[in-house]
């Protein structure tokens, strides 16, 4: 066996090691995503095809279940609560969270991280537990009704704030603001000071920095925040069950009630199936408009250097 060949038997281990090196590493978070996402998706598929009995789905295959819920009275006013209470959530979240995650970006100075590990700290607090104390808050013996009564605003509690869909999104956005701020937060990381500083030596005010630096540049945070607050208060089915009225509910709430109220499973998957197309469209909708505005960004790059 000739030097050369010697050599190339460690190299040719060390190469393969290389290729297999990532494969290897991301085999568990792999295996784990196959497990508890696809594994129970592909299980909803099933089902949504079965034929309902009493807590119980069998054979044979149908589509009865997505043209029961199509075709059901409730599904538009439902859907119309769920899309309502998600955008509303979703841009009062943004509204917040960009002067906030900004303001941990270029302003907190040293308490930057103690203010970000509050936010940490908010998303473990009890879900439950936030949910019964906005119910306090909000309720006829609450702050609010109790501040209103003492300022002389009103002569009796007010009915409006609790059990609405005012109070719904109230509660979804007190949830779900910290991860909004984390997002824009990371997005903030990547600009740095001297592009704002740089604007403002050319004479761009505060409002002309943020319309033509600051929400450009952060068009991809700002949409992966408002896609992830979407989906999850559109889907939320807790917070309307404790806090909204008749006329709140929500598809979630929908499903939850098919799966173990009235137990028919399948008819709650298709449900379940519909919705998560629904919110497919919604990521296609902003994933083409942000490709316009790059294309639109990149067609005005040429002429001005043309």
């Amino acid at each position: 066996m000739s030097t050369g060949q010697a050599a190339a038997g460690p190299l040719a281990v060390l190469h393969r090691r290389l290729h297999a090196g990532p494969l290897l590493a991301t085999a568990p978070a792999t295996i784990g995503f196959a497990l508890l996402f696809l594994v129970p998706i592909g299980a909803f598929a099933v089902y949504s095809f079965l034929t309902a009995g009493l807590f119980d789905a069998s054979g044979p295959l149908t589509l009865a279940n997505y043209e029961e819920v199509i075709n059901s009275d409730v599904t538009p006013e439902l859907a119309t609560n769920s899309a309502l209470v998600g955008l509303f959530t979703a841009v009062i979240c943004l509204l917040i969270g960009f002067p906030v995650a900004y303001f941990l970006r270029f302003s907190a100075g040293r308490y930057q991280i103690l203010i970000l590990l509050l936010f940490v700290v908010a998303m473990f607090a009890s879900y439950l537990v936030r949910i019964y104390a906005w119910r306090t808050v909000l309720g006829p013996q609450g702050v609010i009704n109790e501040a209103l009564l003492q300022l002389g605003i009103t002569d009796s509690p007010v009915e409006l704030f609790l059990y609405s869909r005012t109070a719904i999104v109230i509660a979804l956005v007190h949830i779900l603001l910290p991860y909004v701020v984390l997002v824009l937060f990371a997005g903030f990381r990547l600009m740095p000071a001297s592009l704002l500083e740089a604007a403002q030596d050319l004479g761009a005010g505060t409002v002309q920095r943020w319309r033509r630096v600051i929400l450009p540049a952060m068009l991809e945070p700002a949409a992966s925040a408002f896609l992830f607050v979407f989906v999850l208060a559109a889907a939320d089915y807790v917070t309307p069950q404790f806090l909204g009225g008749p006329g709140d509910a929500m598809l979630g709430v929908k499903i939850e009630q098919d799966v173990t109220a009235t137990g028919n499973w399948p008819r709650g998957a298709a449900t379940a199936f519909l919705m998560v197309l629904g919110f497919l469209l919604v990521a296609a909708i902003v994933s083409a408009l942000l490709r316009l505005r790059h294309r639109g960004r990149r067609r005005g790059r040429y002429r001005v250097a043309t």
